[in-house]
Parts: C-alpha cells; structure tokens; sequence
C-alpha cells in the first residue's frame, strides 16, 4: 500500500466519522448510570510516540483464559490480569498492532505496524512465526481448520498454515479504487469456500484449497467509498454483509443472489439473534430490523462519529462511537439508558471484548485507554418474610 493511499484511506476514515449525520449532543439527558454500567478503572497505554504520530488506535483487546491482551501503535502487544491490572508480558513490535486481534487454541493472531502477520504465545508472549505482507493494514486474522486466513487493504486474501506460517495461496484483486476506507472485511470460511468483501465493493467466493476465484458478486453501486469491509454472517443458507456508505444485504450463500436490502451501511459485521438484526451503521446509527424482511424495528443515532463493533447481552446492546462517548441501549426499545464520556475526539474505533461469565466489558480509546467496566445484572424484585423487598441489583 503507497504512503498516498495510507494517507488518503486514514484521512477518509477519520472525516467520515467526523461528519456522520448525527449532531453534536442529541442525547444530553444520557448520563453514565452507575445502575446500568460502573467503570472500574482506566489504564493508559501509549508510550512515547513518534513525531507527527496522532496515535489513534483500531486494535481491540481480547480475553484468553484468566488474562486480557490488547495491542497499541506505541507499545506493541501486551498481557495483563485485568484483576489486578497487573502486566504479565508485552512484546515490543516496531509499528505497534494495526489490526484487531484474534485468538485461537493459545495463539494471538494480528498484523503489526511493520507490515508482518504475527503468530504469538498468549502464554508467553513469544513469537511463534511471523509473514511479511508488506503491509500494515489488515483485517482481523479468521483461523478455522489448522488455516489462517487474512485480507490486507490492498485487497490480497491470504491463507497460512496456522502452526507454522507457511504460504499456502493468496488471491490478489486488480481493481481497487484509488480512494478506500481504511481496513479490509475479515474472510468466513464455509465449507469449501472462503468469502471476503473488498474495496471494489465486490463479495468474493475462493476456494479453500488453492484460493481460485469461485464466484462474485458487486453490492456498491455508488461511486463515493465502495468498500466492503465488513465480516459475512451467515446463516440459515443467508450471508448478511454491509458495503460501507451503501447499504446492508441479505444474500444466497450459493452464488449470491440478493434477497433484500436495506438503505444503510457501515464496515463493522451485523449480530443476528432470533428472528432480529443489529446493524452498526457507518451513517452514525444503530438500527434493529426484523432479519428476514429488514423491517425496521427501532434506530439509535448517535451523538456524533460512527459505531463500532455491537456487544449484545440478553437486554443491552453496548457500542463505542469514534468521536466521544460509549452508549448502552436497551434491546427491546432502543432507547439510550447510558452514555459514558471519554473525552472530545477520543472515542472508539477497535471491537469491545465482554466477558459474560464476569460481566466485565473492556474496550481500548482511541486516545490509548484501555477501560474496563462491570455491567450490572438488571433489577429483579424478590420477596423477603413475605414482604416485597425493593429491586435490588444483583
């Protein structure tokens, strides 16, 4: 990837969620409700940066076993007891971590600022191989089968041998536009096919073997950013994927045929639960559609700034804006019951990790702080001596 089309795709990506449709404060009345969500604390990560480095941050944390590890552009990868916040190790990487981490059977995988993909000991921090992909932008590594399989911005889909790194086959697209969104659609794996959205706008269908090109189809018809950057979803036979400032579709696994469409997009993969969708859309909302119509349940616009990945439990749905605040929502409504503010243009960029078990959801600024807040189990009233006691919190 040129140095120009790093600096065209960042810039974009950053002006875009500056000017998404939602106002400055459309939702004063939303405080950070210590009944809904407590912040129990707040680390700061940079280290010291280089000249003219802005620092903004796209890597995610991710928890394995009893430790969450996170990655920035000025320290590299990093291991802690959240408990304790106390660090386990870290492993300097020159460039610090671009991408959004993934961790399978004890190993992390991600792209580093250098260019290279990484395969890391979550126990140790070392590093078990590592590929040089002349480029730093990637998506977050999809590991199935012994494989690892990646895109990188410039639209090149990548298949590995997972325990060594070996090159297995890579699928090089040649009609990329000159101006993309910053990021690459992470691939799915189904069967014998590999499917990954590229800045074209095209959805690809490879084959898992060799990486040949099985089918495709186009879902941008624009001509502003075409990018398919999102994660597939599939389910039922239906791929669920949205084109950036286009729109969410809803497709035939086999060849692709489009079943319906709904007029938002955005680069961050839906969550499907039951007979609804949960979209977090590039145009500053988030919208609940019923899954097989794409009949709009309720929408939540943002203050400012575009979501990023959904967190989902059984009544919130929980989301970081690129531009200031972290949002709880209630599911059913889609009313906003939390807003937490975490400084003017320092918002959120990279997946928030929620630990279900613990109720503990971490999530990394794009200003370099990793928070961690304990989501509280709503009220439920129970009776005591045969009186109502009042709602308490569990």
């Amino acid at each position: 990837m040129s140095k120009f089309l790093f600096a065209l795709s960042f810039s974009a990506a950053l002006m875009i969620g500056a000017l998404a449709c939602a106002g400055r404060d459309i939702h004063p009345d939303l405080k950070a409700d210590p009944k809904i969500m407590v912040r129990k604390w707040t680390l700061q990560t940079h280290g010291p940066y280089e000249s003219g480095d802005r620092g903004t941050e796209f890597s995610n944390p991710v928890l394995s076993g009893n430790t969450l590890i996170f990655g920035n552009q000025s320290v590299g990868l990093v291991s802690l007891y959240p408990g304790m916040m106390q660090v386990r190790w870290s492993l300097p990487i020159r460039g610090g971590v671009i991408s959004e981490l993934s961790v399978d059977r004890g190993i992390v995988f991600f792209g580093g600022g250098d260019g290279y993909l990484y395969s890391v000991s979550a126990e140790s921090g070392t590093v078990n191989w590592r590929y040089d992909l002349h480029n730093s932008i990637i998506s977050r590594p999809t590991v199935v089968d012994g494989r690892v399989f990646v895109t990188t911005s410039d639209d090149t889909v990548f298949a590995f041998d997972a325990g060594t790194g070996k090159w297995l086959w890579h699928y090089r697209r040649r009609s990329a536009p000159p101006a993309t969104i910053l990021g690459a659609s992470a691939p799915l794996v189904d069967g014998q096919e590999v499917l990954a959205g590229l800045s074209d706008g095209f959805l690809v269908a490879l084959s898992v073997q060799d990486g040949q090109l099985r089918w495709e189809k186009k879902l941008h018809q624009g001509s502003r950013f075409v990018d398919v950057d999102a994660h597939p979803v599939l389910e039922g036979g239906i791929l669920y994927i949205p084109s950036y400032d286009g729109s969410l579709y809803a497709l035939k696994r086999q060849g692709g045929e489009i079943l319906w469409r709904f007029e938002s997009g955005g680069s961050k993969q839906v969550f499907l639960e039951d007979q609804n969708l949960y979209l977090p859309s590039s145009d500053g909302s988030i919208y609940a559609l019923q899954k097989t119509t794409a009949r709009l349940l309720w929408k939540f616009e943002l203050d400012r700034g575009t979501p990023t990945q959904l967190i989902v439990t059984d009544k919130y749905v929980m989301v970081g804006s690129s531009h200031q605040y972290f949002y709880v929502l209630d599911k059913k409504s889609g009313k906003g019951i939390y807003r937490f503010n975490v400084g003017y243009d320092n918002g959120f960029y990279g997946s928030p990790a929620f630990d279900a078990a613990s109720q503990r959801l971490y999530t990394l600024s794009s200003a370099g702080n990793l928070y961690s807040f304990y989501l509280r189990q709503p009220p439920r009233k129970t009776r005591l001596h045969g009186m109502l006691d009042p709602y308490e919190f569990q």
